[in-house]
């Protein structure tokens, strides 16, 4: 499947095992020459949030300046706290999209987040390639997660987010039947592939607008050390930011 590619029909969802639909989240800082791709996403992703009922977000409502940070793949022991930190500092709330096997390791670091005000989401319980299990392992795997972080927060359904931004059909359809939240993103900082210097870079180019929901991760020191240096500049320029 390509980057930002949507394929799927009524009877792929129908079909036993959800295979069809797998969808990944575009890049809005990508070149020019694929403006028309992007803006199809953006198109496509409204039309999913309308029939949806808005379960399946990529961005949170845009009446005020807010940014809506997020951070998946942690807890990490390390990288967390030092967020959690850093957050603080500069008066800034975040959702926090744990893995659960990292929940049973580092239950201390979930019950922190919790404590200083920001959220938390299922973003499984261990990772796997989603669009190459079965439909019944997907969503075992996502309850399995649930059923980790209740005890921390009392939610029987925490917001999700797939790993990898990949959105099943099965995972959709059980957002649906549970009214539960389907959370991606509409700003990737990459962190995950660059230096904490160049997420400074990358960021400083894209326009962001209130409602942005950013993309980050916590398993490595590189969105902290990035974030020291964006979260005044973007408090500066007039935005606040609240968990989802």
């Amino acid at each position: 499947m390509h980057e930002g590619s949507l394929h799927c029909s009524v009877n792929d969802i129908l079909s036993e095992g959800f295979p069809a639909l797998s969808i990944r989240m575009a890049d809005p800082t990508a070149k020019r020459a694929r403006h028309t791709k992007n803006s199809s996403m953006h198109w496509i992703w409204s039309v999913a949030a309308a029939l949806t009922a808005n379960l399946v977000r990529t961005h949170m409502t845009r009446r005020a300046p807010t940014l809506y940070l997020s951070f998946d793949d942690g807890p990490h022991p390390e990288h967390t706290p030092r967020l959690l930190d850093l957050l603080r500092q500069h008066d800034a709330k975040a959702c926090f999209f744990l893995i659960g096997d990292q929940v049973l390791l580092y239950p201390e670091v979930v019950r922190r987040i919790l404590a200083e005000g920001h959220s938390i989401g299922n973003h499984s319980m261990r990772h796997p390639r989603m669009p190459k299990l079965p439909a019944h392992a997907q969503l075992a795997d996502i309850a399995e997660a649930d059923a980790v972080m209740r005890p921390f927060n009392g939610r029987e359904r925490q917001l999700f987010r797939p790993p990898n931004g990949r959105a099943t059909a099965a995972m959709i359809v059980d957002s649906l039947r549970n009214r539960r939240p389907l959370v991606l993103w509409n700003v990737d900082s990459r962190d995950f592939e660059l230096t904490g210097a160049q997420v400074v870079e990358r960021m400083e180019r894209v326009p962001l607008r209130g409602g942005d929901i950013v993309l980050f991760h916590d398993d490595t020191g590189t969105s902290a050390v990035a974030l020291a240096e964006l979260l005044p500049r973007w408090r500066n320029a007039g935005f606040s930011f609240a968990a989802l």
